[in-house]
Order: structure tokens, then C-alpha cells, then sequence
């Protein structure tokens, strides 16, 4: 059977000598969707094409590029990568309502798209066996006897040699409402960019329910304002797969700058960051400890106490700062500051790969914290958290390791965190937020 999914990595060079094919349907695809000069998403050589920093699929007529992450979530294992990467992703807020749950996945030679696709049928599925929700739809149509109320203005500009018939206005409970329309318009995309026999097999019987489904003009625009109650909520979970595949919004849910390519592609570092946040959270919250008071995305600090032009005063909100986490010791009266980076440090540079803007930017971070809390609170410590890597242990840095750089008034810690499995990355997370606990217990 002729190769349908290629896998590739973040960063990893796609070569016009060894996929030539890929190559080009790629090359293509990147200038129908105006990127050639959007490195945010590909860096475009003579030779070669690298995918920066996001991971997903994209699907380029009869085949899919499949982007895993640069660092391996799971070594050696890219079945088992997948079901983790699909963990995290659950943890982001957008994913909140664990769409991922209690479905059984058949993971094997298959795409993170083919995936998604597969849990959308699922949820579809649902629907169905609860039976597809009925609307009273606005409806205007030319009758030979008055039904509703006469449409003046199309009336007049249908009927004007028309005297029998007329223009009308009126309610139906109809089974087109935007739920539905919504549905069937997913339907019909999945239909076109699925590889999988299984899927496309599934969405031809989905499909079959909804074909009294009329597509009306603006559905997909009217989708933002479609609100969930008792009576459509078991749509919610579709809707949300939908509006994925729909609006291209696997990025946009993120807030990157283009929302619009016919992709499904996940920014890697604000996964990173917004999953390490959410489970810091959450381990404060559920293993007690009590003193801790954590802050994400905080942006109470100005870099500035004052700004002026021309001695007037102006405000001073256009430099205020935002730390990933923020995290009081309440009991010992001290701040740390931790910032994520996804990216992979290495122990054979002189400085191990830290940017020195990152170190800036930390020392900024301390500065700002500790002279707005003085008296009230020490702020010495910052932390830069890394992805641990299995890779070469003599290269690259494990969950084992840890860097500290001093000075008299500001101490950066490098620290590594375990992604292979939920449980290692509380694990090293809870060594991280041990170091904070001075008084109280250590768990």
C-alpha cells in the first residue's frame, strides 16, 4: 500500500533530494496560503524546507506531513508519543471539557489529524443516537398563498408580473438549524482530507444522517455566536472539534498571528508553557501546599514606577511585565519568578544554549518584583524551565540535571521536567516546588 502519512520533526530538514515529492506538494501548499515569508511557520531554503515550532498535520491533497515534536515526549516510541502529546494537549484550557476521554483509539499507523478526526465522529455519534435537534429557522420563499408575512421589499422585486404568487416571511421547525449545518459542513471537509479507510467509512455513514441538512449562506460566519444550553449541549464536544477543522483555529486557539491555513498545527512553545502552568496549579492546589500563592501570566508589575514626556506625566502600563509564573512562599516571605522555554540546551557550549536575552529578561523580572514588594518580600530566585531530553546524556541535559548561576543578589536556576508521562512530570515539578518551601512541610 502506497505511504499516505509522513512524519517528520520540528526543525527537521524536508530535503528536495530525498522527498522530492513531499518537497513540492509542501512548496505548493506554503504559497497558495501566502507563507513564504512567514517563518513562523517554515523556513524555506533552495533545497529544503523546516518546520518551525509548531507540531500537527497538514494535509496536502492525497497524503499528510505529520510534525512531532523536536524533543521526543516518549523515547523510541512514536505511537505512544502521540497518546501523550494528545495528554498534554488536554490540559490546555481550550481542552478543558477532556474531549480525549474514554474513547479508544486505534493509534497505530495513523496521524494526529486522523486522530482528531476520529474523535469528532465519535462525539457525532453521540448526536446521533440521541437524535439531531430541530430548530425554528427563518425561511423566505415565493408561494402562491400567503404563509407568514409578506416580505415587501422581494415581493415587489419577484412578483412585479407575478400577481399570483407572493413573497413571504416565516418561522419553520426545521433540521437546519447551525448545530447541524455546522456538523455537515465538517462532514464534507473531513471527507476531502482524511487517509484513513476507517474514517472516510465512518464519515460516509455520519454523513448519511445529515443529508436533509441545507447548507445556508453565512453558517460557518455565524458560528461564533452559537451559545450551549440544556437543550443543545450534547453538541458541545462536535461543535468544539468543528470549529477546528472549520476555522483552521488549532493555531488561533493559541493567539498566533495567522489562524487561517487549512491545518492543524499546534504551537509547541505555548503548549509547553501553558501545560507546565496548569499542572503547577494544580499540584498547589491538590497536594496541599498551603503557603504557595501562584499567579499565571501575572501583569501587576511596571518595569517603571513613572513615566513622563515632556514632564507630563503618562501611563505607565506600556511597560509592564509578564512572567509565565509568579509564585509567593507566604510562611517565608519570598517570590520566585519561572519562565518555560521549549527548546534544548546542550552541556558541550560554552553557555549551554541559554539565551542571553532569557537571562536578561530574568534579571528584569527579579528587579521589577523585588523593588515593587520590598519590605514585604524577598525576590532573589528565578527559574527557567526546559523539556528533559533521553537524548545523548553526555550532550543534553535529563530530569536529573539542574544548573544554578550566582551572584550576591540573584540566583537562576536551570531546571529540567520530565514530559514522558504524566506522573514523571509532576514529579519533577514537585522537586521544583520543593525548593520554594523553606517552612512547612516537603512532600
Amino acid at each position: 500500500m502506497e505511504e499516505k502519512i509522513f512524519t517528520f520533526r520540528e526543525f527537521q530538514k524536508i530535503s528536495y533530494t530525498k522527498n522530492k515529492k513531499i518537497f513540492f506538494k509542501l512548496k505548493k501548499y506554503i504559497k497558495d496560503n501566502n507563507l513564504e515569508d512567514d517563518y513562523e511557520f517554515f523556513k524555506i531554503t533552495k533545497d529544503a524546507i523546516v518546520p518551525q515550532n509548531f507540531v500537527g498535520t497538514i494535509p496536502l491533497d492525497d497524503i499528510q506531513i505529520e510534525i512531532l515534536p523536536k524533543i521526543p515526549l516518549v523515547e523510541n516510541n512514536i505511537e505512544a508519543e502521540k497518546i501523550r502529546f494528545l495528554e498534554i494537549l488536554q490540559s490546555i484550557d481550550y481542552f478543558k471539557e477532556k474531549i480525549f476521554s474514554n474513547s479508544k483509539i486505534e493509534i497505530t499507523d495513523t496521524s494526529i489529524l486522523e486522530i482528531f478526526i476520529h474523535l469528532f465522529i465519535e462525539e457525532v455519534e453521540k448526536i446521533i443516537k440521541k437524535g439531531l435537534i430541530y430548530r425554528y429557522v427563518d425561511k423566505n420563499e415565493n408561494f402562491n398563498v400567503f404563509k407568514g408575512k409578506l416580505d415587501i421589499n422581494n415581493h415587489i422585486k419577484y412578483n412585479f408580473s407575478h400577481k399570483e404568487k407572493f413573497f413571504m416571511k416565516f418561522d419553520e421547525f426545521s433540521v437546519d438549524s447551525l448545530e447541524n449545518i455546522t456538523i455537515k459542513l465538517t462532514i464534507q471537509k473531513l471527507k476531502k482530507i482524511s487517509v484513513n479507510l476507517k474514517n472516510k467509512e465512518n464519515l460516509n455513514k455520519i454523513g448519511h444522517y445529515f443529508e436533509n441538512v441545507s447548507i445556508l449562506d453565512g453558517s460557518i460566519e455565524n458560528l461564533k455566536y452559537l451559545t450551549f444550553d440544556r437543550m443543545n449541549d450534547y453538541y458541545k464536544n462536535a461543535i468544539q472539534w468543528a470549529k477546528i477543522f472549520l476555522n483552521n483555529q488549532s493555531s488561533s486557539i493559541f493567539s498566533t498571528n495567522n489562524g487561517e491555513i487549512p491545518s492543524i498545527l499546534f504551537p509547541m512553545e505555548t503548549i509547553f508553557e501553558n501545560y507546565i502552568a496548569n499542572k503547577l496549579v494544580n499540584i498547589i492546589q491538590e497536594k496541599s501546599y498551603n503557603q504557595l500563592a501562584i499567579k499565571v501570566q501575572d501583569n501587576s508589575c511596571s518595569i517603571f514606577s513613572s513615566i513622563s514626556l515632556n514632564n507630563v506625566k503618562i501611563d505607565n502600563n506600556i511597560l509592564r511585565i509578564r512572567p509565565d509564573i509568579v509564585i509567593k512562599n507566604k510562611d517565608a516571605k519570598e517570590i520566585f519568578i519561572l519562565d518555560t522555554k521549549w527548546k534544548i540546551l546542550n552541556k558541550l557550549d560554552d553557555k549551554f544554549k541559554i539565551s542571553t536575552e532569557d537571562v536578561y529578561q530574568m534579571l528584569a523580572y527579579v528587579k521589577t518584583y523585588s523593588d515593587k514588594n520590598k519590605n514585604k518580600y524577598i525576590c532573589k530566585k528565578a527559574y527557567l524551565i526546559y523539556p528533559a531530553t533521553n537524548m545523548n546524556q553526555s550532550t543534553f541535559f535529563t530530569k536529573d540535571d539542574k544548573l544554578i548561576f550566582n551572584t550576591d543578589d540573584f540566583e537562576l536556576n536551570i531546571q529540567f521536567v520530565d514530559l514522558s508521562s504524566e506522573e514523571g512530570t509532576e514529579k519533577s515539578l514537585i522537586n521544583i516546588l520543593n525548593n520554594f518551601m523553606k517552612e512547612g512541610k516537603r512532600i
